[in-house]
């Protein structure tokens, strides 16, 4: 019985395990000034993230262990190898404050990985509180793609400095993302939507490839925020009635 439940804990950690070799790889290729290469690897790398995890969920191997090796292989992935990608690819013309702008998602990444590592297992089953890392690595390594995409160079560095401030931002944010829902039809019809949507999108990236990916992320990313205001006017709206009821 033990060999067995130690076969099952290695296959997520083996994932895991790929997710810092794709950031670290990624990094390599970032210094020798393949953008692209490196920017494909941070996707591969988060592509592994969400397997690992859909794997120790499948498998019943969630371990302690299991969530801070993620979060060191994450920190590599989609907090170090972004961050060398921005200062590298465009950042570093700006001095120290090259450095600074380039250090701020990273530090950002490593608060949310941090407060999502000690948030209840009740609170993080449903939804993510703040912009997931890996998220925030995709969208950058995207923008690279695409902009390689259609004029294989870079055209929009300048987008780089709202981009940053404003995915760096929401990762420190209690603005709710959905997670990823189970690749199959259940009876919970958010988990269905979810999964259809899912669907939609991998169908639109395969068609496109690497010039949809950048659309869709900032999709789901204003979808968040624009949830998250609709939110906000609601429970105002809903305050101010029951402050009317109890006057009358």
């Amino acid at each position: 019985m033990k060999k067995i439940q130690n076969k099952k804990v290695f296959l997520p950690n083996l994932f895991t395990m790929i997710n810092m070799f794709c950031g670290f790889f990624a990094i390599i290729k970032i210094l020798q000034g393949n953008y692209v290469v490196g920017s494909w690897l941070i996707i591969m790398a988060s592509v592994c993230d969400a397997l690992d995890g859909k794997i120790a969920r499948s498998l019943n191997t969630g371990s302690k262990f299991g969530t801070e090796f993620d979060s060191l292989a994450d920190l590599t992935s989609f907090g170090i190898a972004p961050s060398i990608l921005v200062y590298t690819i465009y950042f570093n013309q700006l001095g120290n404050l090259g450095i600074f702008l380039s250090f701020i998602p990273l530090a950002c990444g490593a608060f949310r990985l941090a407060r999502f590592n000690i948030t209840p297992a009740t609170l993080k089953k449903e939804i993510y509180f703040g912009l997931p890392i890996p998220l925030y690595a995709i969208t950058i390594a995207s923008f690279v793609i695409v902009n390689f995409e259609f004029w294989e160079s870079m055209k929009l560095n300048i987008l780089f400095i709202p981009i940053i401030f404003l995915l760096s931002i929401l990762m420190v944010s209690n603005v709710k993302y959905d997670k990823l829902p189970k690749f199959k039809f259940t009876k919970d019809k958010k988990n269905n939507k979810i999964f259809i949507l899912a669907l939609i999108f991998l169908g639109i990236i395969l068609f496109y490839k690497g010039k949809a990916i950048f659309p869709l992320m900032i999709i789901l990313i204003f979808h968040g925020i624009i949830r998250w205001v609709i939110n906000i006017f609601r429970n105002q709206n809903g305050d101010e009635i029951a402050d009317v009821s109890i006057h009358e």
